[in-house]
């Protein structure tokens, strides 16, 4: 780990991205502002530029005068204020997680916002752990909301949840090619679709490209989903709509991000290191990954490289 010894240095190489762990029940903006309030704490810790001096001339007019340097308080820190605030940094996500989604989050600093951008143009796929509970239906899908249908879960066995979210991928997988923008009975689709999955050509439909079950322990049990365009609700939606499968009731009680294109979790900072120090190192870590993955930022085809 690399220590700078002047603040003004540490400044200059904080423009590129960076990768957080997000809590639950934890805002997006309020990530945001404890990293760039605790980059602006240990920036303003670091020994910074000598205070600027003024010039003075010291004497009487009719006779040789002095000059001197002495210095000037209009630029001493405790006339003028922090050397570093919020207002010297730009920060922003390449894409949103929801309130009560945890999971990795993608954050860029200055000039790494173009980064944060081009990532959420090109639309790289996101794999979660959705984990879901049997036996009750809420009117937000969610755990925290409102109870409003009770039923029995005894006939649900791991083979019937197995196939009926491989009926769900396969219908997702002819989505994917419908919201494509191609013609479904064209060469150029039958091309695309005999080199793999493909990206949609609309933002803000979401499509799921796999979809399995990873843990069954009644009532409980954990689904991987790997999507694009999706948002917390959906995935909500898609655990009631489990349920209704199953003919019983669910709801989702934990959304986990597990992996953003070739971003994983162990690329992603703890909350106990959201500092100066860690992440700069992240952030060198992070565009290694994106010299070796130039897909990421420019994708050359419309299918998906993870």
């Amino acid at each position: 780990m690399v220590k700078y010894k002047n603040a003004a240095l540490a400044y200059k190489t904080l423009n590129g991205l960076i990768c957080v762990y997000k809590p639950p029940c934890v805002p997006v903006r309020q990530v945001q502002h404890t990293i760039v309030t605790n980059i602006c704490r240990d920036l303003n810790a670091l020994p910074d530029r000598p205070q600027e001096k003024r010039v003075e001339i010291v004497g009487a007019t009719n006779a040789p005068m002095t000059v001197k340097l002495v210095p000037n308080y209009a630029d001493n820190p405790l006339v003028c204020g922090p050397r570093y605030t919020h207002d010297e940094f730009r920060c922003s996500w390449a894409t949103h997680l929801g309130l009560f989604t945890s999971g990795i989050l993608l954050l860029g600093l200055n000039d790494g916002t173009r980064l944060t951008y081009q990532i959420n143009v090109a639309r790289p796929t996101r794999a979660y752990k959705v984990h879901g509970q049997l036996g009750k239906a809420t009117d937000t899908y969610f755990w925290n909301g409102k109870t409003i249908e009770r039923s029995t879960f005894s006939h649900v066995t791991r083979a019937k949840i197995d196939r009926i979210v491989a009926h769900m991928q396969s219908a997702h997988q002819k989505t994917m090619f419908e919201l494509s923008g191609l013609h479904m009975d064209s060469q150029t689709t039958y091309d695309l679709a005999s080199q793999g999955v493909i990206r949609p050509a609309n933002s803000k439909l979401p499509v799921i490209y796999g979809l399995k079950c990873v843990h069954f322990e009644p009532p409980n049990f954990t689904l991987e989903v790997q999507a694009v365009n999706e948002y917390e609700k959906y995935l909500w939606t898609l655990i009631h709509d489990l349920g209704v499968q199953l003919k019983t009731s669910a709801h989702c009680t934990g959304l986990q991000c597990i992996r953003q294109g070739k971003f994983t979790l162990d690329k992603a900072l703890l909350r106990k290191h959201w500092q100066l120090d860690h992440i700069i190192d992240n952030m060198d870590s992070c565009r290694e990954l994106m010299e070796e993955n130039e897909q990421l930022l420019r994708p050359k085809s419309a299918h998906l490289s993870v």
